[in-house]
């Protein structure tokens, strides 16, 4: 698959996350996942919005999320 890079700057691939954050793909995925349970260890799972396949992170979004 071809990743596409997106000119606004203000959003986020998951690769892009990983290489600025140091948050793995995998890892990613677990945070993702957390916002599924409502009882889960994570009571602030990773802000992220899905825009058909692909995942996309609000880069304010995640500096305030890794503030918090």
């Amino acid at each position: 698959m071809k990743e596409i890079s997106l000119q606004n700057e203000a959003w986020m691939t998951p690769k892009e996350l990983e290489a600025q954050y140091g948050i793995t793909e995998g890892a990613q995925y677990k945070l993702r996942m957390n916002k599924n349970y409502e009882v889960s260890a994570c009571n602030n799972p990773i802000p992220f919005v899905r825009v058909g396949k692909r995942v996309l992170y609000y880069k304010s979004d995640i500096e305030n999320w890794l503030l918090s």
